[in-house]
C-alpha cells in the first residue's frame, strides 16, 4: 500500500527548485557550482502606478485644488507623506500610498510612480546547478540531509543550525536565546509562545524550527524577519523524536531553511504527489547517495510517524502487517499495521500513517 510520506533523511540526494516569481533572466549555467549566497536569476517588475484624487479626497474643487497641494510634479515621497491637505475644522489631507515620485498632475488627481527595482533570487542551498529553466530559475543538486516540514512563514535563510532544547518535548524558551544565536538557526522541542517569539526577534535569529505552533500565533510568525518551520503540526506537539536526534546530530553545520509553501495560510499534512513543502536541508561533503523513492509501498521495516492521537507524532518501525481488516476499540474495521514505537507495541490504522522517507 502507497501512504503519503514525509522526507527525513540523514543522506539523500537534494533537489531544490529556485524560481523566479515571474518570468526574468537566469544567471547560472547547467553544472556550475554555486553558493547559497550566488545568483540565479532575476526580473524586474512592472512600475507600480496610482491615481490620487486630491480633489475628492480633500472635497475641494479641481479647479481649486492646486493651491493646497503639498507637493509639485518631480518630487519625491516615502509611502505615507502629505501630497495635499487643508488646515481648519475637520482638516484632511490625502497621503501617499507608497513610496514613489510625483509624475503628473490634471484635474484635481496626482499620479504616483514608484520606480521599479530588480527582485533578486539567491541559490540558498550550496551545491550544483542540475538543471537551467529558461526565464524561470534552476533546480539546485546537492548531498546531505533533508527533512520536510508541514508549515512555514514563507522565508528563507542560510545560517548554523544550533539545539536549544534539552528534548523533543521541551518548548523553545525566551531564557534560552542570548546573542550567541544571532544569525543561527534554532531547533526547539514541542513549540513556542510569544515571549520566545519577541526574544528570538530582539536576538536577531536566523530561523527557527519546532515541532508544533499554536494556531493563534501563526499570524504573528508570518510579520517576523526570519524563516519558521514546523515540522509535525499544530497545536500542541512535540518534535519526532526521529527529527530531534537527526537535529541534534547536525548541530554546528550550515543549513538551508526554507518556509515556503502553496499557501501559508494552511498547513501541508503529508500528501502523496509533488507538493511545495517547508524543509531543512544540510548540505554535506559526500559525493553521491541515493534519491528518496517517493512511490515506496508500506513494507515490514518501514519507518513511519502517527499523524493522530493518541500517538501524534510519535514515530517508530512497522513490525507486521496483518491481511484483511483489524477490529479496532471503536467498533471499526480498518486496514491497519502493527508499530514498535520506543515503549510499546500498537495497533494502528494506515490512515493514521505517514512513510518517513
Amino acid at each position: 500500500m502507497i501512504l503519503p510520506f514525509s522526507i527525513v533523511n540523514p543522506l539523500t540526494r537534494i533537489e531544490v527548485l529556485r524560481q523566479l516569481p515571474q518570468p526574468g533572466k537566469v544567471l547560472v549555467r547547467e553544472n556550475d557550482l554555486i553558493e547559497s549566497f550566488q545568483l540565479v536569476g532575476e526580473y524586474t517588475p512592472p512600475p507600480q502606478f496610482a491615481i490620487i484624487n486630491a480633489s475628492r479626497e480633500l472635497a475641494i474643487p479641481p479647479k481649486k485644488i492646486a493651491r493646497y497641494l503639498d507637493v509639485k510634479v518631480g518630487d519625491t515621497v516615502e509611502e505615507g507623506a502629505a501630497l495635499a491637505s487643508r488646515g481648519g475644522m475637520g482638516g484632511r489631507s490625502c497621503r501617499a500610498p507608497f513610496s514613489g515620485v510625483v509624475t503628473g498632475f490634471g484635474r484635481g488627481r496626482l499620479l504616483l510612480e514608484a520606480p521599479s527595482r530588480p527582485v533578486q533570487l539567491s541559490a540558498l542551498l550550496p551545491g550544483t546547478v542540475a538543471r537551467v529553466l529558461p526565464g524561470e530559475g534552476a533546480i539546485i543538486q546537492a548531498f546531505g540531509a533533508f527533512i520536510q516540514g508541514v508549515w512555514g512563514n514563507g522565508k528563507e535563510v542560510f545560517g548554523v543550525l544550533r539545539v536549544a532544547a534539552r528534548n523533543a518535548r521541551q518548548s523553545l524558551r525566551a531564557k534560552k536565546l542570548d546573542a550567541s544565536l544571532q544569525g543561527a538557526i534554532v531547533v526547539g522541542g514541542a513549540g513556542l509562545d510569544e515571549e520566545a517569539l519577541a526574544q528570538a526577534v530582539e536576538v536577531q535569529v536566523g530561523g527557527i524550527i519546532v515541532g508544533g505552533v499554536s494556531p493563534q500565533l501563526m499570524p504573528r510568525l508570518l510579520t517576523v524577519p526570519f524563516p519558521v518551520v514546523v515540522i509535525d503540526g499544530v497545536g500542541k506537539v512535540s518534535m519526532s523524536e526521529v527529527v530531534f536526534k537527526l537535529l541534534r546530530s547536525l548541530e554546528g553545520r550550515e543549513a538551508a531553511l526554507s518556509g515556503q509553501m502553496s499557501d501559508l495560510r494552511r498547513p501541508v499534512w503529508s500528501r502523496l504527489g509533488n507538493v511545495e513543502r517547508p524543509y531543512l536541508a544540510v548540505p554535506m561533503p559526500a559525493q553521491n547517495a541515493a534519491s528518496v523513492d517517493r512511490n515506496a509501498p508500506l513494507t515490514l521495516g518501514s519507518r513511519v510517524r502517527a499523524l493522530r492521537q493518541p500517538y501524534t507524532g510519535m514515530s517508530g518501525v512497522v513490525v507486521e502487517i496483518p491481511r484483511g481488516l483489524a477490529l479496532l476499540e471503536t467498533g471499526a474495521r480498518r486496514p491497519c499495521v502493527k508499530v514498535e514505537f520506543e515503549n510499546e507495541t500498537v495497533l494502528v490504522p494506515h490512515a493514521n500513517l505517514e512513510l518517513l522517507l
